[in-house]
């Protein structure tokens, strides 16, 4: 089918468009520097779609108009130019061929030609694009195709489903996803009075997350809530083949099923692309090559897996995953359907899934061996890469009944559950394991059973502990088996602690030790010593606990665990702190922290915050504190972990005396705010109280850059555009508001209630531009020229600047003496700052900022910030530098008075040449 002229012609919309608003402007951006880009993506990502919205879009910026040929319908290449000939209305000519034509009729033409579904006729379109575009130099070309046309000059934008709520995120928080938006509108319409309620959104988010958040499934899945509601909807996707069939009455006959899309691809694959395709499917996760090798490969001869792997990522069949190294690889959900139904169909399915399970037992013995020393960070990061498929795993071992394989797989898993706090996860799994087969083998059931003790210890569930364990002691003794031995008298012992009985504690800790020595294994003994300390911790016996901990210390350190070393710091910081050494309880909480941010482990996370919260109080820093009380007992609700009895009365004690110090109203303030901190704010306002360096923030969780430039500028653009009937029925949840305002020489910030006075720095003044014009991209030039001639939001300039540069001079460059002389002020600055940052004198701090800004403004100004003995290129060069820097410090200032702010910026506040605050939903701030 072809489009009559102007985009008055193209396939007209019957649906609203949602989402996609930043991928519609940057395609459109690309369309301004390049003459091809090519949309690429899966069936049902809905190219199509986003590219007669970027066309119709642009029909003002090409004076000849933009066209659109969809080419699905077309079959044979050689009528590829007949079809485009006919959609710009121009005839055939006798004696010339018909390309010719119309790149004669085409050469001064200014035109967008869009070209749909160019994947079954990519040579022929190749070639027909290169013809056009060389003969003519104003015309542009959006192609999209599951498969790139290789043309050069061709810029690739691929389109991926939409943005999909992330677990974590709940409720109303939800429509803050396009393809939740985009579910909740299509059901509205089968379903009216449909809405996306606190009741509904868990299973809402669900099906978004298993259709990878793909607008035909998406589509096809809403469609049915006129007969099922969300949690039956979401139940019935798990049966993964009946969703293939469900069919919608699409003009286009390859858009009607879901299987229909996929047989598209699969029919215009090699034999041994599909074959390929087929055995990837056995994957739920994301898989190496390696990986795919190990399991897929037929034969010895792996050299071709590799290349056909990478044609299936051509052809948009296989995604890779961002910010992965070595580069992972996965299937949509709904293309690893359609390839399991294949895989069964031919019967291949059962090997291939023994194979799979064989392959991820042996990297769970192999994590497992390598666990207990320097390189659990990485082997934490590799088996979060693969838990989904080790889940599955584990399913095929326990449905064919291989219970022994089953157990030492759960076995070995135990201690990445304990880490990465899935509790309830890994005693469900080995409780199934253990619970199938009781005469499985005896090493593997000590371990197993171990493993259920610790989770379950963990949990609070005191005798389901002290069950499993005294099973694993007697098979232990039974067989010989002295570190299985020691791990469950350990646990015995710290359950026996729990209860509130030390004196069995020790007795079951001094036999693990004695055990442990015979070993001659670091770890465990190390750990039998940590729990001693723990043990005199409780007793207030501090010198002691000391004693054992240092041991335990140095025994942990030089097994090299992260984990480990981290409880030790900890444990430690306790006994100093009641010993009265607070500087060395600071220091040791502060590497315990640094240590559970870098494995992202919730329950050692939220006991660093109850111990921060304690030397918080040592301070005299209340609010802090009950902030950091809150803040505990939020990650340690989210870590499903128990609060251990022996430090309920510590933390009891402490919030009486925080409580009696702020007063009730002041109290319950501040620990309102710890309670809503995000994690990382937390982890921010703890390393401030500790006085040691903030971890590095990742990003927000589930998103990449891409999805996370669509997902801001969707929220922005869509939430304007909800009908009234729409925004009655959704239950949207309020954005925390906060504001930033200048009076006189101070900057008033403030937030949910609570108030701090900052002393103006230019970086403020920055920052305050940036919030007044959320996603308004500002030259660093200008900013800085906007804080020189003029007072930023309305204020009077607090000091006369120089002049600016002319073009290309960056001002008066410094003699050697005079720059020496500028660094050693600015490193006298920095010793200031850190010791008034140390003890907390906010007024001398501010002072010292205030000076430190203006120092390296000056220097920056002659050296660059790099310390390069030149004159910055140019005025924009200068801007960029001092404008970054002081940028970065003003948010650094609010981090420390407000985590939740500060880690709201850094996220949201972009610098360089060009600055801008484009607003990340995830910390949902909206700034008045």
């Amino acid at each position: 089918m072809v489009s009559a002229a102007g985009p008055a012609g193209f396939p007209a919309s019957l649906t609203t468009f949602v989402g996609r608003r930043q991928e519609a402007a940057g395609v459109g951006a690309r369309l301004e520097r390049s003459r091809l880009v090519t949309l690429t993506g899966a069936g049902g990502a809905g190219k199509s779609r986003l590219a007669i919205e970027v066309a119709t879009g642009r029909a003002h910026r090409h004076r000849d108009g933009v066209r659109f040929v969809e080419l699905a319908v077309l079959a044979d290449p050689l009528l590829l130019a007949h079809a485009v000939a006919a959609g710009l209305g121009i005839q055939e000519q006798a004696g010339r061929t018909l390309p010719e034509v119309l790149a004669e009729r085409l050469r001064d033409a200014d035109m967008l030609l869009v070209l749909d579904c160019c994947e079954h006729l990519v040579e022929a379109v190749a070639q027909f694009v290169l013809t056009l575009l060389s003969a003519c130099p104003d015309l542009r070309v959006l192609a999209t195709s599951r498969e790139r046309l290789g043309v050069p000059g061709e810029v690739l934008w691929p389109v991926t489903g939409l943005a999909t709520p992330p677990a974590h995120v709940g409720g109303a928080e939800i429509l803050e996803y396009d393809a939740v938006r985009l579910f909740a509108d299509r059901a509205a319409a089968v379903e009216p009075g449909f809405a996306v309620t606190d009741a509904n959104a868990a299973a809402v988010a669900e099906i978004c997350r298993k259709l990878d958040g793909l607008p035909l499934a998406i589509e096809l899945a809403a469609a049915r809530t006129n007969a099922l509601d969300a949690a039956q909807l979401s139940g019935w996707l798990d049966g993964r083949f009946r969703f293939l069939a469900w069919e919608t009455r699409a003009s286009s006959p390859r858009h009607r099923t879901l299987d229909s899309v996929v047989e598209w691809s699969y029919d215009l694959l090699s034999e041994p692309e599909r074959t390929l395709f087929e055995r990837l499917a056995v994957f739920a996760g994301a898989f190496t090559l390696d990986a795919a090798e190990a399991v897929t490969a037929e034969g010895a001869d792996t050299a071709d897996l590799g290349e056909l792997l990478l044609r299936l990522v051509d052809k948009s069949l296989v995604t890779v995953v961002p910010q992965h190294t070595p580069a992972r690889y996965r299937m949509l959900e709904t293309l690893r359907a359609y390839g399991l139904a294949r895989l069964r169909e031919h019967g291949g399915l059962a090997t291939l899934t023994a194979q799979h399970a064989a392959y991820f037992h042996d990297l769970a013995e192999q994590a497992w061996e390598r666990f207990r020393g320097p390189h659990q960070a990485l082997w934490l990061e590799r088996l979060r890469a693969e838990h989904d498929d080790l889940r599955v795993a584990l399913e095929y071992l326990l449905t064919s009944h291989d219970i022994d394989n089953a157990v030492c797989l759960a076995g070995a898993l135990a201690s990445f559950w304990d880490v990465q706090g899935h509790y309830t996860e890994g005693r469900v799994w080995l409780e199934r394991a253990l619970g199938a087969n009781r005469d499985a083998a005896a090493k593997g059931r000590v371990r197993a059973l171990n493993g259920l003790g610790l989770l379950a210890v963990i949990q609070g569930d005191v005798e389901r502990a002290r069950v499993s364990c005294s099973e694993a002691e007697l098979l232990s003794r039974r067989n010989g088996d002295l570190p299985g031995l020691v791990c469950a008298l350990q646990c015995l012992g710290f359950a026996a602690l729990l209860v509130g009985n030390p004196d069995h504690a020790v007795e079951m800790l001094d036999q693990s030790l004695e055990t442990a020595l015979k070993t001659g294994e670091p770890w465990l003994a190390g750990w039998s010593y940590l729990f001693l300390a723990m043990v005199e911790v409780v007793r207030s016996d501090f010198a002691r606990a000391s004693q054992h901990g240092r041991t335990a210390f140095h025994l942990l350190y030089e097994a090299g665990e992260p984990k480990s070393i981290a409880w030790a710091h900890l444990t430690l910081a306790t006994a100093s702190w009641g010993l009265g050494d607070v500087r060395d309880a600071r220091a040791r909480t502060g590497e315990a922290l640094r240590l559970f941010h870098q494995l992202d482990a919730p329950w050692g996370l939220a006991e660093v915050f109850q111990v921060a919260a304690m030397l918080a109080m040592s301070h005299q820093h209340w609010e802090r504190a009950a902030a950091l009380f809150g803040a505990a007992d939020t990650a340690r609700k989210k870590s499903g972990a128990a609060l251990p009895a022996f430090l309920k009365g510590w933390r009891a004690a402490g919030i009486r005396k925080v409580r009696a110090e702020l007063g009730e109203q002041r109290f319950g303030t501040a620990r309102e705010h710890g309670l809503r901190w995000p994690l990382e704010a937390a982890v921010l306002a703890a390393a401030a109280e500790l006085g040691t360096a903030p971890p590095p923030l990742p990003p927000a969780r589930g998103e990449t850059p891409r999805t996370g430039a669509a997902r801001r500028e969707a929220s922005r653009t869509e939430a304007p555009r909800r009908s009234a009937a729409a925004t009655d029925t959704r239950a949207v949840a309020v954005p925390h508001q906060a504001a930033l305002r200048r009076k006189g020489d101070y900057w008033t910030l403030s937030h949910d209630g609570l108030v701090v006075h900052l002393k103006h720095t230019v970086g403020l003044g920055y920052l305050a531009r940036l919030l007044a014009e959320p996603d308004r991209e500002f030259l660093a030039r200008e900013l800085a020229a906007a804080e020189r001639g003029m007072a930023t939001i309305g204020a009077p300039v607090l000091r006369e600047w120089p002049a600016s540069p002319g073009p290309g001079d960056a001002g008066p460059a410094l003699d050697a003496r005079a720059k020496a002389a500028y660094r050693r002020r600015l490193r006298e600055l920095a010793e200031d700052l850190e010791e008034a940052e140390r003890f907390h004198d906010t007024g001398r701090a501010e002072r010292v900022r205030v000076e430190l800004d203006a120092v390296t403004e000056q220097l920056a100004g002659a050296v660059g910030l790099g310390g390069r003995d030149r004159r910055a290129d140019s005025d924009s060069e200068r801007a960029r530098l001092s404008v970054t820097k002081a940028l970065k410090a003003a948010v650094k200032r609010v981090a420390v008075h407000d985590p939740v702010l500060g880690l709201h910026l850094q996220r949201s506040v972009r610098t360089g040449a060009y600055c801008s605050y484009a607003p990340d939903p995830a910390t949902r701030i909206v700034w008045l």
